[in-house]
């Protein structure tokens, strides 16, 4: 270690000297929020500031081998809590929790999901934390709660979490993790203080994936490419066929354009959300994003292929663009974008309407002359 950082395999060098400094001057906060984009390592980073606060060998360094560090990266400590939104608990086992926390401790950079499922962070659960705050510490030099996905609060639980804030115990820091910094109480913002997650180069993210992934996946250039640099989305197409469903997104684009044949398309989105898998149709959709993306640079930069990001598929993205010049690109990625929020939206989740109503819209645009 050279003083500046505590973990050099987070990343996020200045975010590790500011809060090195605040611990050096005894000014570390009550309450941290982390933002930024997704899969940015901010979750990981958590993790590994509950260990900078309770390795034995602390408080500015990790050991990672003391008994505090091992359990905390088990996510095993009994002053650590790791909150993440889970589906109602008539809807959920505890043993579902318990092997996903599983997954979690074996790699921080995942992400946690309970496919075709609502999920959320209920009042029960922030209660409950604000019960444990009052307790002494079990073992550790520091409570630790990390919230993650704090934006999927319920509105009541965000307001109970508010008055954990409000009078925070001296033991305790908050640690509160969201890709939609506009979704937090402007309340509990102002109470916390805020950390910028960027995105990290493309060298730290494959140094990330072959720590984590053994054997490292094939094609895994072409992976970190068609993430955009999100490493939780880099493991979501490690854990899944990516290129089958981005063909599965590009054939959903062929009957949209071929809406006519309405029988077709109906088939296809009853196809698409048949599991009522969110996240599995999120990801569809964000594929048919990246080739209206393509399009886009296509049409600017025709010469420039190597920034497509679908570099494989040119010739393909290249014919689409030629067959339809008079197509508003950007309004088809605004329209793509909204589905997506609604399919990230549970209180609007029906995907057959929403997959209907974007492929009305997708299809006028194309066939606009």
């Amino acid at each position: 270690m050279d003083g500046t950082s505590f973990n050099t395999d987070l990343g996020h060098r200045k975010i590790q000297e500011r809060i090195l400094s605040s611990l050096r001057n005894d000014r570390l906060p009550h309450a941290l929020l982390f933002y930024g984009k997704e899969g940015t390592g901010k979750e990981a980073f958590a993790i590994e500031l509950a260990k900078l606060l309770n390795c034995e060998k602390g408080p500015l360094f990790t050991c990672q081998n003391c008994s505090q560090c091992v359990k905390i990266n088990k996510l095993e400590h009994p002053d650590l809590f790791y909150i993440f939104p889970t589906p109602s608990s008539s809807n959920v086992k505890p043993e579902e929790i318990s092997d996903l926390l599983k997954q979690k401790s074996q790699n921080p950079y995942q992400r946690l999901a309970f496919p075709g499922k609502n999920t959320f962070i209920s009042i029960d659960t922030i209660r409950e934390l604000k019960y444990q705050s009052k307790f002494k510490l079990y073992e550790g030099k520091k409570k630790v709660f990390i919230i993650s996905e704090a934006d999927e609060m319920r509105p009541e639980a965000a307001n109970a979490m508010l008055k954990i804030l409000e009078e925070p115990p001296d033991n305790l820091l908050l640690i509160l993790v969201t890709s939609r910094l506009y979704r937090i109480l402007p309340t509990i913002r102002s109470r916390s203080q805020l950390f910028h997650f960027s995105q990290l180069d493309g060298d730290h993210i494959l140094r990330i994936i072959k720590k984590y992934t053994s054997p490292p996946p094939e094609h895994l250039a072409n992976i970190i490419r068609l993430a955009l640099g999100n490493i939780k989305l880099a493991f979501d197409f490690i854990g899944n066929d990516v290129l089958e469903i981005r063909e599965k997104a590009i054939e959903y684009l062929r009957k949209i354009v071929r809406i006519e044949k309405s029988n077709e398309l109906l088939d296809e989105i009853s196809s698409i959300t048949a599991s009522r898998d969110r996240n599995y149709m999120i990801l569809l959709l964000y594929f048919l994003l990246t080739w209206f993306h393509d399009a886009v640079h296509h049409q600017l930069n025709s010469q420039q292929e190597d920034i497509l990001i679908n570099d494989d598929l040119k010739s393909k993205i290249n014919a689409f663009v030629q067959a339809y010049p008079h197509l508003n690109l950007s309004e088809a990625i605004k329209q793509i974008q909204k589905a997506i929020q609604n399919l990230e939206d549970p209180r609007n989740f029906n995907p057959t309407l929403i997959f209907t109503d974007l492929s009305i819209k997708l299809n006028r645009l194309i066939k606009t002359k």
